[in-house]
């Protein structure tokens, strides 16, 4: 029975660095994979808040400061009155749009970005006007990529 002698063992120092080594690794893709750092930081809804001010014209919905940064773009409008959708919606939001319910009374909604630098941030707001007495309104904004409802207030208007 020969017995080879010309293979090397792994030296434990050596082995324990290794196993040390891989620990740390699959720790930092762990933690990756759950904080979202890499894949998923532009994915899905941003989380977007708004609130709702009388005003001597009807309604003012201001926006909290966003979860992040997106261009106008990516966000949409839509008006619902007494639940059901005004005749020109829902519209890519933009700068300084103004928008008239057509089937409607004549009501308005108005965009205006405060800082007008092209994203939703905080302090950005929609005006809704010349409302009916007796109606319930409700803004609603929607992720334009998917129209996935991110927020909405409602108004019911004496």
């Amino acid at each position: 029975m020969n017995i080879r002698r010309n293979e090397k063992a792994v030296s434990p120092v050596i082995a324990t660095i290794l196993m040390v080594a891989i620990t740390v690794v699959l720790a930092a893709v762990l933690y990756v994979m759950v904080s979202g750092l890499i894949g998923t930081g532009t994915t899905g809804t941003p989380n977007v808040e708004m609130t709702t001010t009388s005003t001597t014209e009807g309604y003012e919905f201001e926006f909290a400061k966003p979860s992040r940064n997106e261009g106008l773009s990516a966000y949409k409008v839509t008006v619902l009155k007494d639940g059901a959708p005004w005749s020109v919606m829902p519209q890519v939001l933009s700068a300084g749009m103004d928008i008239e319910n057509t089937g409607g009374a004549g009501e308005w909604l108005n965009f205006t970005d405060l800082l007008n630098e092209g994203d939703l941030t905080a302090g950005d707001f929609f005006t809704l006007e010349e409302l009916v007495s007796g109606s319930e309104y409700e803004v609603i904004v929607l992720w334009a990529a998917s129209n996935d409802k991110i927020t909405s207030e409602t108004v019911s208007v004496s």
